[in-house]
């Protein structure tokens, strides 16, 4: 196991440092310059890092590997498939909270307490994170047995563009707030409105929580298939 999230951390360590720099750049640059409101701006960087590690991450995991040849190869090794898509999976988890966590710090140094609480700051990005890192869940399964980066990114969209659109017509269509549980946006829409009706964060987590374990298992099973065959 810890040769396979070695063999990950080498392999994806550059988009970590990316994602680092493009929103602690954005953060920080902001804050400073004060552009626009805090609570405007730190929802901006959380936006963006919600809509580009997810894809950044599940695309560049399996897909990626599939293109160049490599996964089958590691699919040969005498290592237990569950344990394969666990490195992957963690690997993808550090990606998706690495830079939020690096943005966080850099938005608390230069504006924490000034507009927004440190703690309505650092629920913002909690949220967002955890968005984040349920949407990667999505598209890690969805991507899975896709041949290449390129179809997976566009899936990887699709899927985001599809939870956009729901999350917002599940809020303005009145249903109640038990159905907006299985968006992994919930999160993030009851952050901004909890006075007008949004889901509670309890139920959000445990629906999400139950969610992802489906759809990792199946991810897993999908590898597993791909095996006997």
């Amino acid at each position: 196991m810890p040769s396979l999230i070695w063999k990950e951390w080498h392999e994806q360590s550059w988009k970590l440092g990316f994602g680092c720099v493009v929103l602690v750049a954005m953060a920080v640059i902001g804050l400073r310059s004060r552009i626009i409101a805090d609570d405007s701006m730190i929802a901006w960087v959380c936006f963006l890092g919600m809509v580009l590690l997810p894809v950044l991450s599940a695309s560049g995991l399996v897909p990626a590997e599939r293109s160049e040849g490599s996964f089958a190869s590691l699919l040969a090794l005498p290592v237990s498939r569950w344990r394969i898509l666990a490195a992957k999976t963690a690997m993808g988890l550090v990606l998706c909270a690495g830079p939020m966590i690096a943005a966080a710090l850099g938005s608390l140094l230069v504006a924490g307490g000034r507009e927004m609480t440190s703690a309505q700051m650092l629920a913002l990005y909690a949220r967002s994170t955890a968005s984040g890192i349920l949407l990667f869940i999505w598209m890690l399964a969805l991507t899975i047995r896709l041949p290449n980066e390129t179809r997976a990114s566009l899936l990887g969209i699709g899927v985001l563009i599809f939870w956009i659109v729901a999350t917002l017509g599940l809020a303005y269509q009145s249903v109640p707030p038990l159905a907006m549980t299985v968006s992994p946006l919930a999160l993030v829409y009851g952050f901004f409105n909890d006075i007008a009706g949004g889901p509670p964060l309890i139920g959000v987590l445990a629906a999400q929580i139950a969610i992802a374990i489906v759809s990792w298992w199946w991810a897993s099973r999908q590898i597993a298939a791909e095996d006997r065959s």
